[in-house]
């Protein structure tokens, strides 16, 4: 079976479940602003998070073990994208070299631990979704998120899977929560600076959502990282640090700042809906990338169990968070 089928958890609506209006076409969403509140419409109403030197001591390692398997504080899920700056191949299809691939440090799953394993998604998966900014301008793009030009249907479920909807497909990445990671492929065809780093990411506010769970994006438990990392050459693979942390670029060790905001679009799937937020890390100083095949992924973290902050949550038994990841739900 496919990792992509663990993404969709596609459990039975539950009688407590927010529903939201249907996404329509980018053009239709204007009519939809009452379902969120003209508030996060007016503009980008981030919240500023923390600074890259002050969360690097606490971000995992791999250490051959799941860490701290709380279901209590629900699931950071990243979304991919649907646009192809550099061409169709490779796609999501492992046929053609493929564009996601995965981490986990957890045995629990049966995968192969601390390396990077391919997955198959679908030829009109392009990646996970990411737009480089500099001086305000978009450098890269692979998802139309920021200007409503992602593919008609792409977050919608009901669009069909395979075909129009597999957008719909949400990638898990917390790295020391079920210990699980995506990253997805983008190329620069020219030396590229950047001082925003962007990916997104699904919140309903529904503490009984079918994907997320409990999670808000807005919980001081939280800790954001976003990371880049180099090709390994001669094959589709990113770069095995020996850790979580990308070798290109990394927010843990890189200063700048992360803030999020609702991007105005949903995603849609069998059984609940959420908001496709952004979440932008904006560095101190630019960088630039030079031309070339990269590896891109963002992912959350909770606090050592020890931290004053952790107390009360509780840990969930293996078993119930191993079925869910495997989405057998």
């Amino acid at each position: 079976m496919s990792i992509r089928r663990l993404l969709w958890i596609l459990s039975p609506r539950r009688s407590s479940e927010l529903v939201l209006p249907r996404p329509g076409k980018p053009s239709q969403r204007s009519a939809m602003k009452s379902a969120r509140g003209a508030a996060l419409r007016a503009g980008v109403a981030a919240v500023s998070v923390l600074m890259a030197a002050h969360v690097a001591a606490a971000y995992p390692a791999l250490n051959g073990a799941g860490d701290y398997q709380t279901d209590s504080v629900g699931y950071y899920y990243a979304v991919s994208g649907g646009l192809f700056p550099t061409g169709t191949t490779p796609n999501g299809d492992n046929a053609s070299g493929g564009t996601f691939r995965f981490l986990t440090d957890d045995p629990a799953y049966g995968y192969t631990i601390d390396v990077w394993n391919k997955d198959d998604w679908y030829a009109n998966n392009a990646s996970i979704a990411l737009t480089l900014k500099n001086g305000g301008s978009t450098v890269y793009d692979n998802n139309g998120l920021e200007t409503g030009t992602f593919p008609t249907g792409y977050y919608d479920y009901n669009a069909g899977i395979p075909g129009p909807g597999v957008g719909a497909n949400a990638a898990y990445s917390m790295a020391n929560n079920w210990d699980w990671i995506y990253a997805g492929y983008f190329q620069l065809t020219a030396s590229t600076q950047v001082d925003q780093i962007i990916g997104y990411f699904v919140h309903s506010g529904d503490p009984n959502d079918a994907l997320t769970g409990p999670f808000d994006p807005n919980n001081p438990i939280f800790r954001y990282h976003a990371n880049i990392w180099s090709n390994v050459d001669g094959d589709l693979l990113p770069a095995n640090t020996g850790s979580f942390l990308g070798d290109v670029f990394s927010s843990d060790t890189t200063a700048g700042t992360f803030t999020w905001s609702d991007t105005g679009y949903d995603r849609t799937g069998s059984a609940s809906q959420q908001n496709i937020y952004r979440l932008v890390y904006t560095l101190d100083s630019p960088v630039t990338l030079a031309a070339g095949t990269y590896w891109f992924g963002t992912n959350a973290t909770v606090p050592e169990p020890s931290t004053a902050i952790l107390v009360g949550l509780g840990l969930a038994a293996v078993s119930a968070a191993g079925r869910r990841r495997r989405g057998t739900r």
